[in-house]
């Protein structure tokens, strides 16, 4: 095992730091403002290979799921299992994708750039997390979690003609049974790649077996492939919500609460992006700063603080002199209340989550004002085409809030996945194989 050196937090960087170049290992602990970051390095003698290593049969590969203990869904935690099987070999339409090596650039201070030698594998969501706690449907053990990666197709199926996709650098879409329908998905067995038996796949592996290349999307050139990898679920979630749901575009007014999360930055982004009018809620000082300065929101408060509705529609007209189209909420709880005297009449609240409990009040207010409350869950492989278009036209930029490197390591994600004092998606990494020059 590689030994490391922990060269503790609240180290600030500038570009008098040559030593990061070589850095194999370096995790963003918090982004405090626009232009710095407050990071946590370690430095990594060596790193095992993926492949072919003492406790390894050639033509191996390993990938993180969960095993069982006993428990009461919400209160159990199932623990990670380190799984090793067999490489799979694609039959029919098939194809395999392996993930690469790149180097990541990482934003200083004044928009300096370093570059790391890092692996790149995938990224947490928080539904990972609900898996683990036999909160969500389906859940099934010793089937790889995960929904994104990033990756290039090694090997083709017998039945796939095309064979321009090798080597191609590929996003998979985090989903199947839903091609383009804006309401809802086509088919009842509709399931999210990763940790269910629902949709027995996932991407915490080193290498993924996908059904079809129609599931297949080609990477936007601009991103790396740690910011590709913070791609699929979260802004494809963002992109229905805000879009489809919202019907946001140039001029229009909208809501995003809770910014800092990885949906609600993709909001944000996808919103500016379109010409709109972009207000938020966050829950600090900090995530409110970097909502504004950073991701170009015209305005924000605090949600904790008393009357936050008041003072947001306040602020709103003010600056724009116009109500609120719509909300893009992932909290529940009083957000209705808070602005429905704020929200045009038959404006929308599209809700893709309730972290703060599993209802929404909704009072009569809002009833007469004749607002549409929308459920929006992830997306269809048409919204999936869509999102990476604009992602690639306006060259969006995902925010990573940290990089952790290996397998090994995939507790600690899951600990940090969980802290509520940073802003952005967190990448793991698995293989070295392959480095790419970016």
């Amino acid at each position: 095992m590689a030994h490391s050196k922990d060269l503790g937090s609240n180290l600030r960087f500038n570009r008098a730091c040559p030593n990061l170049i070589h850095s194999r290992f370096l995790c963003i602990s918090r982004l405090l403002s626009p232009h710095y970051l407050t990071c946590r390095l370690v430095l990594t003698s060596s790193i095992p290979s993926v492949l072919h290593t003492g406790d390894m049969a050639p033509g191996s590969m390993r990938s993180v799921s969960i095993s069982h203990v006993e428990g009461v869904p919400g209160k159990v935690y199932y623990p990670l299992s380190h799984d090793v099987s067999p490489i799979p070999q694609p039959t029919g339409s098939q194809v395999l994708v392996k993930v690469h090596a790149v180097s990541v650039r990482l934003l200083l201070r004044n928009s300096g750039l370093i570059d790391c030698d890092i692996l790149i594998s995938f990224q947490l969501n928080h539904r990972d997390h609900f898996i683990r706690q036999h909160l969500y449907p389906g859940t099934a053990f010793h089937i790889p979690l995960g929904s994104d990666c990033v990756g290039r197709v090694v090997v083709l199926g017998p039945a796939v003609s095309d064979s321009s996709l090798l080597n191609k650098r590929v996003l998979i879409y985090p989903a199947r049974g839903w091609a383009s329908s804006p309401a809802a998905p086509e088919s009842p067995s509709f399931a999210v790649l990763g940790g269910t038996k629902l949709y027995p796949n996932g991407t915490f592996a080193e290498y993924i077996l996908v059904d079809s290349p129609d599931l297949l999307a080609e990477c936007p050139a601009h991103l790396d492939d740690v910011h590709a990898a913070a791609v699929p679920l979260a802004a494809l979630t963002a992109y229905r919500a805000v879009v489809t749901k919202g019907e946001i575009g140039a001029g229009k007014t909208l809501v995003v609460t809770g910014a800092g999360g990885g949906v609600a930055i993709y909001a944000i982004q996808i919103a500016k992006a379109l010409g709109a009018n972009v207000f938020v809620t966050a829950g600090n000082e900090w995530k409110l700063s970097f909502a504004i300065n950073t991701l170009g929101a015209d305005g924000g408060v605090l949600y904790q603080d008393d009357g936050w509705g008041k003072k947001l529609r306040g602020i709103i007209k003010d600056k724009v002199g116009a109500e609120i189209d719509a909300v893009v909420d992932g909290a529940g709880g009083d957000v209705v209340v808070q602005l429905v005297g704020g929200i045009k009449a038959g404006g929308k609240i599209v809700c893709y989550g309730m972290t703060t409990g599993p209802k929404v009040d909704v009072g009569m207010a809002a009833v007469l004002k004749n607002i549409d409350f929308r459920g929006s869950t992830m997306g269809s492989r048409r919204e999936f085409d869509e999102v990476l278009t604009l992602i690639a036209n306006a060259k969006l930029q995902p925010v990573v809030a940290q990089v952790i490197n290996g397998l090994n390591n995939m507790e600690g994600a899951f600990k940090t996945l969980m802290a509520t004092d940073r802003a952005g998606k967190i990448v793991v990494t698995i293989s070295e194989e392959s480095k790419a020059n970016m």
